[in-house]
């Protein structure tokens, strides 16, 4: 008579694979490729060993990502959602983009044209350029320019007026580049926000309609909430817009000033170093000789 199987051992051995020599041992490889019930887990398209610990791995980073409070928010509110902080992380991009231009531009250091405005005064022209060569401010580059143009007559005066006033608005312009993006993102991101509402709302009470007589109030109250989510993210997005948008406007007007007083001291420098103080009192004093 023949000795009993042990069916448990050798449903283990038909589940273990063999190594190279045959032996029906578990290789150091295969320890990380079994499953929870100790079988091998296999790719069913390529027929090869999965590894468990990095799916395991990358399904956790996956989840972590997602269990983000904000991004648990945004994936809430749907595909408006999505589109809502795509908007917030480019006007993100475009106020750190500007405020790295203004740094690079020098547009926070404008104290120079009292010194310009000292030195014209006096009637050197040469200290003047030395200290406008030394910034990197538009307005400097521009009156630099400016000092190099005729300014005897008044026909001089008129054409390097018109000169000036052209490279100034080219200087400005390059300034205002990027405020159309971030006046866009603080306009249209509340209005995404309330057409989310919308449709959130719409798709509550459609709800409410197919329940009939059985409503369920936290139903409503659930679908009201997720509509109202997305007005929530809209003006959270459109705030910091409108408040990025309107300093940078404000910088660049305070620039574009700098600009205007640095060029009425360049063409009218020959009638500011005749003059005294006692006649015409700095720049505003230039402005009204002028006219």
């Amino acid at each position: 008579m023949s000795d009993p199987v042990n069916s448990s051992a050798a449903s283990i051995d038909g589940q273990t694979p063999l190594s190279s020599d045959g032996a029906g041992t578990l290789s150091g490889d295969a320890t990380g490729n079994l499953s929870a019930d100790g079988t091998v887990m296999v790719d069913p398209d390529t027929g090869l060993a999965v590894d468990a610990m990095a799916t395991t791995q990358s399904n956790g980073l996956v989840d972590g990502f997602t269990s983000l409070p904000v991004i648990e928010q945004v994936d809430r509110a749907g595909v408006v959602g999505w589109v809502l902080a795509a908007m917030a992380l480019i006007g993100l991009l475009v106020f750190f983009y500007k405020l790295v231009g203004f740094l690079r531009r020098g547009i926070f250091a404008d104290g120079f044209v009292k010194d310009v405005e000292r030195h014209l005064s006096e009637g050197n022209e040469v200290q003047a350029s030395e200290i406008l060569a030394r910034r990197r401010h538009p307005a400097a580059r521009i009156g630099l320019s400016g000092l190099s143009l005729p300014v005897n007559s008044a026909q001089d005066r008129e054409a390097a007026s018109d000169l000036i006033a052209a490279r100034a608005r080219k200087e400005i312009d390059g300034l205002n580049g990027g405020l159309r993006v971030m006046s866009a993102i603080a306009v249209l991101s509340p209005l995404l926000g309330l057409l989310g509402t919308v449709m959130g709302m719409i798709e509550a009470f459609q709800r409410m309609e197919g329940a009939g007589s059985r409503i369920d109030p936290s139903v409503l109250s659930g679908g009201i909430w997720l509509a109202l989510l997305t007005t929530a993210i809209g003006l959270v997005v459109a705030i910091p817009a409108t408040a990025f948008h309107m300093w940078m406007q404000g910088v660049i007007g305070r620039a574009a000033a700098v600009m205007e007083d640095v060029c009425t001291l360049v063409i009218n420098r020959g009638e500011l170093a005749q003059k005294s103080a006692a006649n015409v009192a700095g720049i505003s004093g230039l402005r009204r000789a002028a006219e």
